[in-house]
């Protein structure tokens, strides 16, 4: 769906580690300033952005948010313009991802088309969990995956699982992970899950390393949602999209379900589709159609001439 953007501020995450992002964030701020629109940074973080404001305010009267690194930087800028209800944008620097949309070069090209209405905005399922018997109360967002796991190292913790409500098992493991199509492809993949389409409206309920004979991963309708369960005498722990976990005590509760507001991605006309990142992420043989290979160059059906 193209979506005209009227950018009056603009926020920006960017991976401070990488002396890429650093400059293409720089960039970007001057060309967003040479036409009138304000900038905002993260305090901590000097960029040359108008202004710099904790992380607790950074989304209030934003238009867009900036991500400048890769998939990591990302997903913590997804959360932050979920909950201001806008789009965000991923400038990849770095390793090819999942989720970044372009290279520093181009990103003013697809900043023009979004203020000319003729660039795209993709929505993408995202995740919340809620607790029952924790120390914190505040949601937590994530746009790949929420882990319920183990807090000591060498010690497996005890998990019960309900799907739409009705007890389905109770997992001995290192923890229980539950994934959005989109984070199939990251944690989940490792962990052997399936790689899904992000098109297809689902939940994904992965063991991790369990210490049981069932270790596949359970495909779930999202009106379903699920509830994991600390049981026996080893506390967890919760972390969303790989932020600082939260404490989880034995008898406490987590519900995993769709988040209200998805994750909202701009993206460009003609950009790579889901399954040429993942033929290039994971060096998938064969080529892509527009190639124009001879069937003869490819090999033969391995099932045989029909």
């Amino acid at each position: 769906m193209a979506e005209r953007a009227n950018l009056r501020r603009v926020g920006l995450v960017v991976h401070a580690g990488r002396s890429g992002a650093l400059e293409a964030a720089e960039d970007l701020i001057r060309w967003l300033r040479e036409r009138g629109i304000s900038t905002r940074g993260l305090e901590g973080e000097d960029l040359g952005a108008d202004e710099k404001v904790p992380i607790g305010s950074f989304g209030e009267g934003l238009d867009l948010v900036l991500s400048v690194g890769g998939d990591g930087t990302l997903l913590r800028a997804a959360q932050l313009a979920a909950q201001a209800n806008v789009p965000v944008l991923g400038v990849k620097v770095g390793r090819l991802g999942f989720l970044t949309e372009v290279e520093p070069a181009d990103a003013p090209t697809l900043l023009s088309r979004l203020l000319e209405g003729k660039a795209r905005v993709e929505e993408r399922l995202a995740l919340e969990a809620r607790a029952e018997g924790a120390p914190w109360d505040e949601p937590q967002w994530a746009l790949n995956e929420v882990i319920v796991e183990k807090k000591a190292r060498h010690r497996l913790i005890t998990l019960a699982a309900r799907i739409g409500g009705e007890y389905v098992t109770t997992f001995s493991a290192d923890g229980v992970m539950v994934a959005t199509p989109t984070g199939s492809t990251a944690y989940s993949f490792s962990a052997r899950g399936p790689i899904v389409s992000p098109k297809v409206p689902c939940l994904l309920l992965t063991p991790v390393s369990p210490h049981m004979v069932f270790d596949r991963s359970i495909v779930l309708s999202t009106e379903e949602g699920v509830t994991i369960e600390v049981l026996g005498e080893e506390p967890g722990v919760i972390s969303a999209d790989g932020r600082p976990a939260l404490e989880l005590p034995v008898g406490s509760r987590v519900r995993i379900e769709p988040a209200e507001r998805p994750a909202r991605l701009v993206r460009r006309e003609g950009s790579p589709s889901f399954f040429a990142l993942l033929r290039e992420k994971f060096s998938l043989p064969g080529a892509a159609p527009h190639v124009g290979l001879d069937p003869a160059d490819i090999g033969p059906d391995p099932r045989g001439s029909r």
